[in-house]
């Protein structure tokens, strides 16, 4: 029930938060955080007819995609005359990582105690800016109670008929430490994931292979580095 809740309003409040996109052009040679809370490698999740056929697996493919995301996202505020810095997580906002929001009014904001881990770790880093990157949770289709999240590949089958998708529930969210504030986040939507019609979803979904998963978590990948240029330059970053 909660997340359905959560869903509900996110569905609402996510194209058009009403958080500001930014309190003034950054300036130049900002200390920015990269802080990420996705899977260090790519997942495979599958949904079928039932939910007996259903199953989620971290551990097919062994790909470092984490540190991909990371470089993707330095360079752009390096290239800007940003200097970037990856921050480790805590044990805190890892096991909130699904939970990070608070969603009691139009202004979609990072918790309190959410706000005040990433404080404590820009008083340590001695950072300006914190960009969180965290794993989306969402239905697997339009008004269906199976829920993924993440990124990797997404297989789906009811009866005879298999699909599989590039699984790219990501978001980011920028911190800002001045103004103890979140500025406007990554655009996201649920139910746009790219089809992968070179993969053809095996009869036995064990089989299913580490090459296939890392091929879906390129498309993955590419889809999030195009959304987070267009929030990095809302905020002006870039």
């Amino acid at each position: 029930m909660k997340i359905i809740f959560t869903l509900f309003v996110l569905t609402i409040f996510a194209g058009c938060a009403s958080v500001p996109a930014n309190y003034g052009k950054p300036a130049m040679n900002s200390k920015v955080g990269v802080l990420l809370l996705v899977d260090k490698s790519p997942k495979y999740s599958h949904v079928g007819t039932t939910i007996f056929n259903n199953a989620d697996s971290t551990t097919t493919s062994k790909t470092n995609f984490r540190d991909r995301f990371e470089k993707s996202i330095t360079s752009k505020l390096e290239k800007a005359g940003h200097t970037a810095k990856v921050v480790n997580s805590n044990k805190t906002l890892l096991s909130s990582r699904d939970d990070l929001f608070s969603y009691m009014s139009s202004n979609v904001n990072f918790k309190e105690n959410i706000k005040a881990e990433l404080n404590k770790l820009a008083s340590k880093e001695d950072l300006d800016f914190i960009i969180l990157v965290y794993p989306n949770v969402g239905p697997a289709w339009p008004n269906s109670s199976a829920y993924i999240s993440g990124y990797g590949l997404y297989t789906r089958c009811m009866f005879s008929s298999c699909n599989a998708f590039a699984l790219d529930y990501v978001g980011a969210r920028i911190f800002d430490i001045k103004n103890n504030s979140s500025l406007k986040p990554m655009d996201f939507g649920f139910f746009d994931m790219k089809k992968m019609t070179t993969i053809v979803v095996p009869d036995d979904i064990n089989d299913v292979t580490p090459a296939q998963i890392d091929e879906a978590a390129e498309q993955a990948l590419k889809k999030f580095i195009i959304l987070l240029d267009d929030m990095l330059k809302t905020s002006e970053f870039i």
